[in-house]
């Protein structure tokens, strides 16, 4: 995805799609919420996928209408104007992106401290090695060293694969009574982990970007979108499915970011457990890799629109000032926050973004008969599951519901800032 003048293919969008949703999604993403849902978390994976699939539908019908490098920052602009709010919520976004990419790399360093043997400071550690991610595939990204889009798509098809086989050689060892309604939580145990498992399909927004360099946007976006949901919602609901009818509530719900590599060594022993471990580290390369491109587009776009300071539009090597920046702001949040808590807040600043992308494409695009049916469900599909976040962590999380409505509010005191910093520079 390097070459900004030459039309991307479908296997490209698709590989990109996969790499931004995966790496965060299984790894980072499953055990946290598994330690919510418990062995209802198959369910919360099949709800969230059918989100996903609606939002996507909205992503599809604006890139197809405004094929533009700057996917959901446009479609915000388009949608609600030129101004403060329109700014504040493509801050919002921006910051989105940001909180991704601090996760992934968190998760890395997870993972790769325990793959090298670090057994001693290992939260220093795993922050070392996160950082280590960003600065070295940002440098990648400055020179503007071609062949690692190739391996990233490489990468990814090999990981899911892996994958893939993984979740069949679980299911000959799957126990049906493990998947029973009588093993869930009392109450409503989906509800808990559902923002949690809709984050793990978040990166399916980062296709948006690419639309300008589609031959045939009509053609490619729909078909890049929904084989790139569908391919991982069958992953996710699989790998869940089997994982729960595997490993014993108790290590469900409290193994966390490890529960797939121990999910793995409870049956095909120490080897298992390396060999997910090392799908996991190529995994959240991968999806960081993903991520730095998105990031660097969002930045370039409301740099253009006088939404962030003219300097993230600055060429820098192969890429802009703007990638620096959002590098330098990602190793900060990940060595300040826990992954968890990354994650709630992730999750609510998606559904946020998401909302307002999904609203915005019944204002710009509407369709009728079932493309309209399926916006109009798509905002109310993000609006529930955001009010959903919002009591649940309220209740049992408040601090993260107040770095939420933090993140809010300096994301608008921003804007506003720059918009008089700079004269409110816009373009149409």
């Amino acid at each position: 995805m390097n070459n900004p003048d030459k039309p991307v293919r479908f296997l490209s969008l698709v590989t990109l799609g996969i790499g931004s949703m995966v790496g965060a999604g299984i790894f980072a993403l499953m055990g946290e919420a598994a330690a919510l849902s418990g062995p209802a978390i198959w369910i919360a994976f099949i709800v969230a996928g059918c989100i996903a699939l609606l939002t996507g539908h909205s992503y599809v019908s604006l890139g197809v209408h405004y094929p533009t490098r700057g996917g959901t920052v446009e479609y915000i602009r388009r949608a609600y104007g030129t101004g403060l709010f329109s700014g504040g919520c493509s801050v919002i976004s921006y910051i989105s992106q940001i909180i991704g990419m601090a996760m992934i790399s968190l998760a890395f360093g997870k993972y790769a401290a325990i793959l090298i043997g670090i057994d001693h400071n290992l939260p220093l550690w795993e922050r070392v090695l996160g950082s280590g991610l960003i600065l070295g595939l940002s440098l990648v990204a400055l020179i503007g060293a071609g062949f690692i889009a190739r391996l990233q798509t490489t990468v990814v098809i090999i990981n899911l694969l892996l994958l893939a086989g993984f979740t069949v050689a679980l299911a000959d060892y799957l126990e049906p009574a493990r998947l029973s309604f009588d093993t869930w939580p009392a109450g409503t145990p989906v509800l808990g982990s559902l923002a949690l498992t809709y984050f793990a399909y978040s990166g399916f927004s980062v296709l948006g970007n690419t639309a300008d360099r589609m031959s045939n946007p009509a053609r490619q976006m729909p078909r890049a979108m929904y084989t790139t949901i569908g391919i991982v919602m069958v992953l996710y609901v699989g790998l869940a499915l089997t994982i729960t009818g595997v490993v014993s509530e108790q290590e469900l719900v409290s193994s966390e970011a490890m529960l797939l590599p121990i999910a793995a060594r409870s049956i095909f022993g120490e080897i298992g457990f390396t060999i997910l471990l090392i799908s996991a580290v190529l995994s959240a390369a991968a999806c960081l890799n993903g991520g730095l491109f998105g990031v660097t587009n969002i930045s370039f776009t409301l740099a253009q629109h006088g939404q962030l300071p003219p300097r993230f539009e600055n060429k820098i090597g192969a890429s802009t000032r703007g990638l620096t920046i959002s590098a330098m702001l990602a190793m900060i949040m990940m060595n300040f926050m826990s992954l968890v808590t990354i994650a709630l807040v992730g999750s609510a600043t998606i559904l946020l973004i998401d909302l307002l992308v999904n609203y915005g494409a019944l204002k710009l695009v509407g369709g009728t008969g079932l493309k309209r049916l399926l916006t109009t469900l798509s905002v109310f599909a993000s609006l529930g599951t955001l009010i959903i976040w919002v009591i649940y962590t309220l209740k049992h999380a408040p601090h993260t519901f107040t770095i939420f409505a933090t993140f809010v509010v300096l994301s608008f005191l921003a804007e506003y800032l720059i918009q008089h910093r700079f004269g409110g520079k816009q373009s149409s």
